[in-house]
């Protein structure tokens, strides 16, 4: 998201300097009003592409902050899914992402999770099983960077999250 995002801004200044050359090689007529203002409508268009895109995709805006914020989202209250669902999903994001950033892949997630008294769910621990790195079978620095990423992406600490590997303890 980082990436699109400076490709975006790099687009933007590049057509900034572009329209202040061109600015200054036009003639002072009455053609470098209409000029200037093409030039703005461009820009404007400009701005306001990455919104574009997004209603290009059919991205909704509550998707949108929650592929923003991650899966640390807690599910709000009445919004219709079992807490199961909740740790289902959560766990099959959390894989999708170390697999993603990490490239290990964990054969089995599961979140354990309490209700809170207005019925929202809150994680206290998550069990991970991983198969396989980068290099092969994982290692102990692997597993432990897995915990380490688990827990800060849900804001636990390393202790509530552990990781099994094979040939680990």
């Amino acid at each position: 998201m980082i990436s699109a995002f400076s490709a975006w801004l790099r687009h933007l200044v590049v057509l900034i300097l572009l329209a202040v050359l061109l600015d200054a090689l036009l003639p002072r007529s009455a053609i470098q009003r209409y000029a200037r203002t093409v030039i703005g409508l461009v820009i404007v268009l400009a701005l306001l592409a990455p919104l574009r895109s997004l209603a290009a995709a059919g991205i909704r805006l509550g998707e949108f902050e929650h592929m923003l914020a991650g899966p640390m989202l807690s599910q709000p209250a009445g919004a219709g899914a079992s807490a199961g669902a909740f740790r289902t999903d959560l766990g099959d994001a959390l894989r999708a992402g170390v697999q993603a950033t990490l490239g290990i892949e964990l054969v089995d997630v599961q979140v354990v999770t309490v209700m809170k008294a207005d019925g929202t769910p809150v994680v206290t621990r998550v069990l991970a099983d991983a198969a396989q790195g980068p290099g092969g079978a994982v290692t102990a620095t692997e597993a432990a960077t897995v915990r380490v990423a688990i827990a800060d992406q849900l804001g636990l600490s390393p202790q509530q999250v552990s990781v099994a590997y094979p040939g680990g303890p």
